[in-house]
């Protein structure tokens, strides 16, 4: 009885020891994950794809700001500075100064049991929740699916240890 006690103590420690270590690793590699495949789909991932809107192409008075006006009746005039810079260019991503700075630019932390992800880009939040007349570009925040994956995860490491 006293050999059972004692096994039972170890494991109970080892689990402790792999939940403080072991567990916050992994909350914080699957988040990170989460956020650079946010970026990659050009939408928030949970289950399928939300999809951010568009960049804006038009003006106030709907006339397309990528291309130079025509006199021509059915004739498109040749892509603007702006037109070509954004052409084939991802949402959210910078050009010219070699973009993705909002992408790279969360950093996490960890006090205890608790992981914190922040960013030093003011317009960061503006994006994720959408203020003003900034649309909602969702790229980081609760899904079930990143849940989902750090459950599996933790169990098959608990599963390991209490084998």
């Amino acid at each position: 009885m006293k050999e059972l006690a004692e096994a039972i103590k170890h494991k109970a420690k080892r689990v402790a020891e792999f939940l403080a270590r072991e567990g916050i690793e992994i909350v914080i590699v699957e988040e990170e994950n989460h956020i650079q495949e946010n970026f990659q789909n050009e939408g928030f991932t949970d289950g399928g794809v939300e999809k951010w809107k568009k960049r804006k192409t038009e003006d106030k008075k709907g006339r397309d700001i990528t291309r130079y006006r025509t006199n021509r009746r059915g004739k498109r005039g040749n892509k603007t500075a702006y037109g070509r810079k954004n052409e084939g260019r991802a949402i959210l991503t910078g050009h010219g100064t070699g973009g993705d700075k909002l992408r790279y630019s969360y950093k996490s932390s960890k006090s205890g049991n608790k992981a914190t992800f922040t960013s030093d880009k003011a317009y960061a939040e503006i994006h994720n929740e959408g203020k003003g007349n900034m649309h909602k570009r969702k790229h980081i925040g609760a899904a079930k699916s990143k849940t989902a994956k750090i459950n599996r995860k933790v169990k098959k490491g608990l599963d390991k240890i209490l084998k």
